[in-house]
């Protein structure tokens, strides 16, 4: 009976060391997180600053995201909650690649008549019209890591 309960005692005693661990765990994951979309988030801002009508600038853009979503995939968190949320974030750069690419091609599509730079234009638009309702979908994405990462 004593055993047991010393059993019992000695359980909960490193309980808390075990989840201290956990926590630090967590800790140096969100760091390596949120090191990795701040420095891929800075090359873009600072190799794409203005694209304005220049297809290959979008197209930048669009391997920007895919190079910081591949740098993502490699973190690999191994806290659950963590690697939901960078599983949401990644769905972003996804996303925002996706519509760099598209509007890149666009841009670069040629449209001698009338009727294909209105056609090519509304396809802009659309693009456009994608990408920001994504902001929206960024700014959740941005808010669950920082629930896990910074949770109050």
């Amino acid at each position: 009976m004593w055993s047991a309960h010393l059993s019992v005692l000695f359980c909960l005693l490193l309980l808390p060391g075990a989840l201290g661990c956990g926590a630090i765990k967590r800790v140096h994951e969100c760091e390596g997180v949120i090191e990795t979309v701040n420095d891929g988030l800075a090359e873009l801002r600072l190799d794409v600053p203005d694209a304005g009508q220049d297809s290959a600038m979008y197209t930048r853009i669009a391997d920007g995201y895919d190079a910081l979503g591949k740098r993502l995939d490699a973190l690999a968190p191994t806290d659950g909650a963590l690697a939901k949320a960078v599983s949401g974030y990644r769905e972003v750069t996804e996303r925002a690649a996706k519509h760099s690419r598209s509007y890149a091609e666009a841009l670069a599509t040629d449209a001698p008549s009338r009727k294909e730079r209105n056609d090519r234009n509304a396809r802009l638009g659309r693009i456009r019209t994608q990408a920001q309702a994504d902001l929206a979908r960024e700014a959740q994405a941005v808010k669950k890591l920082n629930a896990v990462c910074h949770p109050q």
